[in-house]
This record gives C-alpha cells, structure tokens and sequence, in this order.
C-alpha cells in the first residue's frame, strides 16, 4: 500500500464488516477489497512509510465510519487494517529520511554559509584556528563565488577572466584585460556596443579600430 516515500510501501491486513442492501452482486468480497484499499491508499499515500502507527490510526478513523460502496445504495462498509513495514521497507525508508536530511542539510548550508565568503571563512578558522596565519583568503572567496555563481551561463566567462588576471602583470594588465573584453565584444556583439553608447569608448581604448590588440610586456 503506497505511502508518501517514494519505492516504499505498507503492508496492509485488513478485517471488514459489510451489507449489501436489496443490491444484488455476485463478487461482493472483491468489492469490499477494491474500496477497502482506495479509502485505506488515500490516506496512506499521505504518511511517510516510517509513520507507521500515526498512518494505521488515520486509516481506522476513516473505516471505522461506515459509507456507502459505490454504485450500491443502501450498502454499507466498514473495518480496520493492521499496517506492517518488511525489514526491507523500513531500511529504505530509514535511508530515504536520512538521505533527505542531509540534503536538507546541505542546502541550508549552501544559503547561510556557502555563499557568503567570510562565514565560510569563519567557519574554518573556527574548526581548524591553527590555519589562521596561512589561510588563502581568495581561495574561500573564489569557493564561494562558484557555489553561488556556478550555474548561471557567464560564470564561464567570469572564471575566465580570473585565470587571465592571475597571469597578466601587475602593471596595466586591468587595461589589458579590458581590451580583451572590448574588443571581443566589438567583433561579436558590436550591436551590445552600440546599445549602450560604448562605442567611441571602444575605439578610444583599442586605438585604431581596425587594428590588433597590443600584447603586455612581462
């Protein structure tokens, strides 16, 4: 019998009384299991496999009140079930609620520490305080960055530029990086360009438009 974690299900005996009214019907006990299991499953499917005694006490409260089988007026249904997990179910539901949790875990971590550089910082130094005098300060903030920038199409573009400025030199490589970046534009997208107004700008910086690009001198 489904329940609300996903692959794992109850294992159901039920116990029923029934009447069928003046309606004639020549398979009443298959009757009764059909709706007997849609009430039950309509209230199991909302209980987590591991909730076994809160899920059989919703289900008796829901048989326990005697209703009408469909299509038979006058008929009348109640009983009660007995739900059981196998050793097979409850280790796979026990696994699902710890697998869930942690990724709970993880995404909360994710929010309030993950994306902020100096908590992360922070929460380091607190369980290793022996790296406070050696500790890389970009490498937290550059973790930090991917964990919160990584899925969004420029970051790509965003790592790029970092590998490019670790290997330009100190002296006028900013300039030299934002040539590259004008420059690429300008050949690609030079309708960006002219959008927002940069365009004497690009041909300022770049110097001759139809030129190359100078290279930095280490």
């Amino acid at each position: 019998m489904r329940s609300a974690t996903p692959r794992v299900c109850f294992t159901a005996v039920f116990s029923a009384g029934w009447t069928l009214g003046r309606t004639d019907h020549h398979a009443p006990e298959a009757m009764v299991i059909t709706e007997l299991v849609r009430r039950a499953t309509t209230v199991t499917e909302r209980w987590e496999a591991t909730e076994v005694t809160g899920a059989e006490d919703a289900v008796n409260a829901d048989l326990g009140r005697p209703a009408p089988l469909p299509g038979m007026p006058g008929s009348e249904l109640w009983g009660n079930v007995q739900l059981t997990l196998s050793a097979q179910a409850r280790a796979d539901a026990e696994q699902y609620r710890a697998d869930r949790a942690r990724v709970a875990r993880l995404r909360y971590l994710k929010e309030n520490l993950y994306n902020d550089p100096e908590m992360l910082l922070l929460d380091h130094l607190d369980r290793h305080p022996q790296d406070i005098g050696t500790v890389d300060i970009a490498t937290f903030q550059r973790l930090s960055r991917s964990l919160r920038l990584g899925g969004q199409w420029w970051y790509p573009l965003l790592d790029c530029l970092e590998t490019l400025s670790s290997e330009l030199p100190a002296r006028h490589g900013d300039r030299y990086a934002m040539k590259l970046l004008l420059k690429a534009f300008k050949d690609t997208l030079p309708e960006l360009i002219d959008r927002h107004g940069l365009r004497d700008l690009a041909d300022d910086v770049l110097g001759n438009p139809g030129g190359t690009t100078e290279h930095p001198q280490q």
